[in-house]
């Protein structure tokens, strides 16, 4: 009998239920290739929920598939895990013989000439579809269509209880071409569809782009010399170069809008039975060519989506070190949460076993430090009410009898979660403009990871949410505004209903609130509206509260309800520390290690070792999930001593 898998809401968190019943929200990817002795350690350790790539080799023909080498797959699947629960990550790029076969349904360049992948994308020359081709989709949803009836037809249904589908660079949903592409006409036509839904008549158009000799049905991408030519100090003139903005506004969208057409087949053809996971929302991570041209800024649309259940990426590549560093999620989990979806995040950081691939990015020493940096992951994950899986990307990072014992304690600790209150603690939220990205050339000088590390070793769980989404939240005490460049009427009003209140604190960071949507202008008059400062056009605040700004060390303005504070540079996690005590945000302790926490969990990573004096917001029973044992009843502070580049779990009762 095949499986209803769907989302809830379950004490105040999302979560995996499986024909009724709540799963343990950890999991393991395998790659194709590799040995089934890896996954069988994992169903040891009491994972069930396995993910695993499958590509298009099956589709051979127009209209002829052959899956028996899936069927194979799914085969020694179960029978490595009896028990698994299978959710399969569809590659959805069309094979050679399709390319070779549809030369005017490829990717353009601006001279027409089919673009071909380069080595920083991870090809080698290969040509690449139109993601605006209506070919490469019909085709592709008619491979897809058989492929999920030969799934939920076939002797393996029972164990599948959702479809992950992927596409484009490293099968992560953004953009192979970056700014060169898409000026195939098919592209082009889908852009002018776009701009009649946004403003319906040629009038409009032409008073939006102050030019009169454009027309919705002859309307032309921007080259690429205007993309990479913001008129506007680091944006785009919204007076000579609205073409530029509504293309970027189109180039993320016509990601989500394919996503959802794929999306809304894998629902129709399951009857709604399975989940549906993308990799998308990648606002807080690099991204090879650039994020103004990624597709990943239109997350706010994902997720309105009814036919999408999940969102992943795999940890963000900074801040992986031990210490210093501070795991967080590429996209904005605090957003995703609020509408009723989960972030499955992929853990893919390096451990200490040396097999082929298992290098760089956060990899580990010893067994000593894989142990912490994956009970660090467990915590990150429990804390912000997030799913994870273990990527073991090249076959045996887990290899170590020792490792396999803890990954066993730490599903251990993920079963204790399900029962417990999920509710979030944070009194911070990072906000961020996706639409502000629209607007910026792509050499801007700060970009969107740059601080969080910072951030993180504030001493305070942090919430990272979209601007659109603070109605949806609870209130906090502090609002960084990051990547806020923009304002109209409606922002303006949500500001001064939500933010501007009730003593709250907002920092601005960066650019925020130079452009005037309304007013078509890019100007520091603006921010000055909006943050209550008078800045100089280099903008440095001026210090309008002497005393105030003494103790937080950063421009800060006392203000009728609340308290704005301007920064120009970037600031330290002291300082941002300093603020966020100011502002009578609960520090948990103060020595500039990671904090997570939620109502029931609190997880502390050292940078340096030594005493830890933990305060807590409320008293509780303090368990240590990783030593199993009692810290103690009714606590509101306590101390531990940690060794350096060590991780605590404590349950929260």
């Amino acid at each position: 009998m095949k499986p209803r898998t769907e989302i809830r809401i379950h004490n105040n968190g999302p979560a995996i239920f499986v024909d009724g019943r709540q799963q343990v929200p950890l999991a393991f990817w395998r790659g194709p290739d590799h040995d089934y002795k890896f996954l069988e350690d994992f169903a040891k350790a009491g994972v069930r929920i396995v993910f695993f790539t499958v590509d298009l080799k099956y589709w051979k023909g127009p209209g002829e598939y052959d899956f028996s080498g899936l069927d194979e797959i799914f085969s020694k699947t179960v029978k490595a895990c009896p028990q698994v629960l299978m959710i399969p990550r569809m590659f959805l790029m069309p094979p050679r013989w399709w390319v070779d076969s549809n030369p005017s349904e490829l990717r353009m360049r601006e001279d027409l000439s089919a673009y071909q992948g380069s080595p920083d994308e991870y090809l080698r020359g290969q040509l690449l579809p139109s993601i605006a081709s209506e070919k490469w989709r019909k085709d592709t949803l008619d491979f897809l269509d058989a492929y999920i009836s030969h799934c939920e037809q076939g002797p393996f249904a029972e164990h599948i209880i959702g479809y992950h589908l992927s596409s484009e660079q490293s099968e992560e949903w953004f953009y192979w071409g970056g700014p060169e592409i898409d000026y195939n006409p098919a592209n082009e036509a889908s852009f002018r569809q776009w701009l009649g839904k946004k403003y319906g008549t040629d009038e409009a158009l032409q008073d939006s782009w102050r030019n009169h000799a454009v027309f919705l049905n002859s309307a032309k991408i921007p080259s690429v010399k205007s993309r990479r030519s913001p008129a506007a100090g680091e944006f785009f003139s919204p007076e000579t170069q609205k073409d530029v903005i509504d293309f970027y506004g189109y180039h993320h969208w016509k990601i989500v809008d394919t996503i959802r057409c794929f999306a809304a087949l894998v629902k129709e053809k399951t009857g709604r039975r399975a989940l549906v996971s993308v990799f998308y929302g990648y606002q807080l991570q690099s991204i090879p060519r650039g994020q103004l041209d990624s597709g990943h800024y239109a997350l706010g649309e994902l997720l309105r989506s009814k036919d999408i259940d999940m969102l992943s990426s795999p940890t963000c590549y900074t801040g992986r070190e031990l210490g210093t560093g501070y795991s967080y999620f590429m996209s904005l989990a605090g957003s995703v949460k609020l509408h009723g979806k989960l972030w499955f995040d992929e853990n893919d950081i390096r451990t200490h076993i040396n097999v082929p691939g298992n290098d760089g990015y956060g990899k580990t020493k010893t067994l000593e430090e894989t142990i912490s940096m994956q009970w660090r992951e467990f915590g990150n994950a429990v804390c912000n009410s997030v799913a994870s899986w273990w990527m073991d990307q090249s076959g045996g990072w887990y290899n170590d009898p020792c490792l396999l014992e803890e990954i066993g304690r730490i599903f251990a600790a993920g079963r204790q979660a399900l029962e417990c209150d999920m509710s979030g603690s944070a009194e911070i939220a990072v906000v961020i403009d996706e639409r502000s990205q629209h607007l910026r050339g792509p050499q801007a000088k700060f970009q969107s990871w740059h601080n969080i590390v910072d951030i993180g070793h504030i001493g305070a769980p942090v919430d990272f949410i979209l601007l659109e989404d603070i109605p949806l939240a609870r209130p906090y005490k502090v609002y960084f505004f990051k990547f806020c460049y923009r304002l109209n009427a409606g922002i303006m009003k949500m500001l001064e209903r939500i933010v501007k209140t009730d003593d709250r604190w907002a920092v601005w960071l960066e650019q925020s609130c130079f452009f005037d949507e309304d007013a078509r202008t890019v100007t520091h008059e603006n921010a000055e509206a909006a943050t209550g400062f008078s800045l100089t056009r280099a903008l440095q605040a001026v210090n309008e509260d002497a005393d105030l700004s003494s103790r937080v060390g950063k421009p800060a303005k006392k203000l009728d309800k609340w308290t704005s504070v301007y920064l120009k540079d970037q600031p330290s996690a002291d300082d941002l520390r300093t603020i966020c005590r100011e502002a009578g945000v609960h520090l948990y302790l103060e020595t500039g290690d990671v904090v997570y926490a939620n109502r029931s969990f609190l997880c502390v990573h050292a940078n340096g070792g030594g005493e830890k004096k933990i305060k807590l917001p409320v008293k509780a029973d303090v368990f240590d999930l990783i030593s199993q044992k009692e810290i103690g009843k009714a606590l509101q502070e306590f101390t531990v001593t940690m060794k350096p580049l060590s991780t605590v779990v404590f349950l929260l009762k």
